[in-house]
């Protein structure tokens, strides 16, 4: 199987998951594919290559941070003066500078979410964000303790304990609907973020809304921890983000729920005004703050039309 159809299919039946390794594996599969494709054709290369960007794109809603990296190598070579092995050499560079400025970013991420955790916290997490966690890790001896949803159907907060527990963290782990029991005991609820939108809304793995919601009333800040990678410029011009409806066997398996239907969104979204603020790194931001920073940086007003379309 080419390895484009074969990273699209992983990535549809969660062999891969979380937005960072899609971005990753979609990144290393279009790379791979430029790299094997022997046309000496320019038109032909072209042609392949965003038929490959395309199948990648669209290999999963709610994954801005694949769309951006996508944008970014389709960008790199719009000179339509390019050899093929010119092409070859711009899409491996600039997709290796790509991946250089994430690791880049979540370092600086870690370093400004770690200042903001007070000395003997205690925190509420959510899912699976490598930005937390690495805060959390880089501020642990500040940490009382950390509990973490589990996140079901699928667990991904599991992978959150496992890995403070594992760095010294005194972490527990917490089924989704007892967050409540506990939250009054927390200082900060923090999560990660599939996407962020033009109005400072977050989408979160399903339940980061309810938490964020009752942490509002019991008036514990909730921040998100995020690249700018993740914001959808879309958003800005009237594109909703889908919401992506998984499987219900995930939930409970046909074989025994019968004809009773379930349903299994992926996502939730969280409105900004819960947020006290939004992680990047670029610093801590009120959320519409930031994205009226993004809207300008990338110069949206003259350049949307980029972003509306791969």
């Amino acid at each position: 199987m080419d390895i484009v159809a074969k990273t699209v299919e992983d990535i549809k039946a969660l062999r891969i998951q979380g937005a960072s390794n899609i971005r990753k594996g979609a990144v290393s599969a279009i790379v791979t594919s430029c790299l094997r494709n022997n046309t000496s054709s320019e038109r032909i290369f072209r042609r392949k290559f965003i038929k490959d960007t395309r199948a990648l794109f669209n290999s999963r809603p709610t994954e801005p941070e694949l769309r951006t990296a996508l944008r970014i190598l389709k960008k790199s070579i719009s000179q339509k003066t390019h050899t093929v092995e010119e092409m070859k050499e711009i899409i491996s560079r600039t997709a290796q500078n790509y991946e250089n400025d994430r690791l880049e970013s979540l370092k600086r991420i870690a370093d400004y979410g770690a200042e903001i955790i007070p000395r003997g916290a205690t925190i509420l997490t959510h899912c699976h964000s490598s930005s937390v966690v690495n805060s959390l890790i880089k501020a642990k001896s500040k940490i009382r303790a950390v509990y973490c949803c589990e996140a079901r159907p699928l667990y991904q907060g599991r992978i959150t304990v496992a890995e403070l527990n594992k760095s010294g963290i005194n972490a527990i782990t917490l089924v989704d609907n007892a967050a409540s029991t506990i939250v009054k005991k927390c200082d900060l609820f923090l999560t990660g973020a599939d996407a962020l939108l033009a109005d400072g809304d977050v989408i979160n793995k399903i339940g980061t809304n309810q938490l964020s919601t009752v942490c509002k009333r019991y008036e514990v800040p909730h921040y998100v921890l995020t690249s700018t990678h993740k914001f959808e410029p879309a958003s800005f011009f009237g594109k909703e983000e889908p919401i992506e409806e998984r499987n219900p066997d995930e939930v409970w398996n046909k074989f025994e729920r019968g004809k009773i239907k379930a349903l299994n969104p992926a996502f939730d979204r969280t409105d900004s005004k819960y947020i006290e603020g939004i992680i990047c790194e670029l610093g801590v931001f009120a959320p519409q703050m930031l994205t009226d920073l993004l809207y300008k940086k990338l110069d949206l007003e003259k350049h949307h039309k980029e972003f509306l379309r791969l």
